[in-house]
Parts: C-alpha cells; structure tokens; sequence
C-alpha cells in the first residue's frame, strides 16, 4: 500500500508535509483494524468490538489520545509534528511512535506498525494498525 501525503507547492509556508496543520481539531476513529504482518488473512476489527479512539490536536500540535473499550480507558497527551509521509506522536510519557499519513477527503488515514496480539494465543506480534479519523 502506497500512501501519499497532500503536499503543498510553491513558497507555501503551511507545506503540509512538514506542518501539523491539517490535523488541528478533534478527530474520531470511524474505523481501527489491526491486522497481522506475519498472517494478513489474520485481522482484528478494533471498532467492531467495541474500541473508541478520539484525538485532539490544538496548536501547535499539542495532543490528547483517549482509547476506550477494553477496560480503564488510557489517555496520552504529547506532541505531535508531521515529517513528510509520517505523522510523530511523541508522548510525555514513553517512546515516540510513527504513523503513515494519508488525507482523503474530510478523513485522515493513520497506518502505524505495532505489537498486538491479533490471533490471541497470548503473544503479542508484528501488526499493522489502520485508523480511519473523522472530524469530531
């Protein structure tokens, strides 16, 4: 899967492939699938069962993420920038994380590589997650 950016041209000082612009606004995951790199016919529907995500970017990228669903809900709240193809969530608190970025229409697609156990035999594996966000 190829995913493109939409980039802007010229002198434009809000190049979207550099700027979080774009993701300013509270967002709402119509769809989290995860599924399996080493199995692809192997995926979980995340929304299907019932798991909520939202994200707030307000400027000048600051974030929350709340992810609701399966027991206490867990907010992040951090620092998000885009670096051309990748939007950077770096958190106050853990690793940074990475997600390919691509704007279609009103919705943003944000596809990022995890550890998830997909086939529930209690390891968790190499997964893809792809969220589709919404405006809220």
């Amino acid at each position: 899967m190829v995913l493109v950016g939409v980039i802007g041209c010229g002198k434009d000082p809000v190049d979207s492939a550099f700027n979080p612009n774009f993701m300013m606004g509270d967002w709402l995951a119509r769809s989290q699938v995860v599924t399996s790199v080493a199995d692809p016919q192997v995926l979980a529907d995340l929304t299907a069962l019932g798991a909520v995500y939202t994200l707030s970017v307000q400027p000048p990228g600051r974030y929350t993420a709340i992810s609701e669903g399966f027991g206490p809900a867990i907010a992040e709240f951090g620092n998000l920038t885009v670096d051309g193809p990748n939007v950077v969530f770096t958190p106050q608190f853990g690793g940074q994380s990475l997600a390919l970025w691509e704007q279609v229409g009103d919705s943003i697609i944000l596809v990022s590589e995890i550890d998830f156990d997909v086939n529930l035999d209690g390891t968790p594996g190499a997964a893809t997650l792809r969220r589709v966000l919404i405006p809220k």
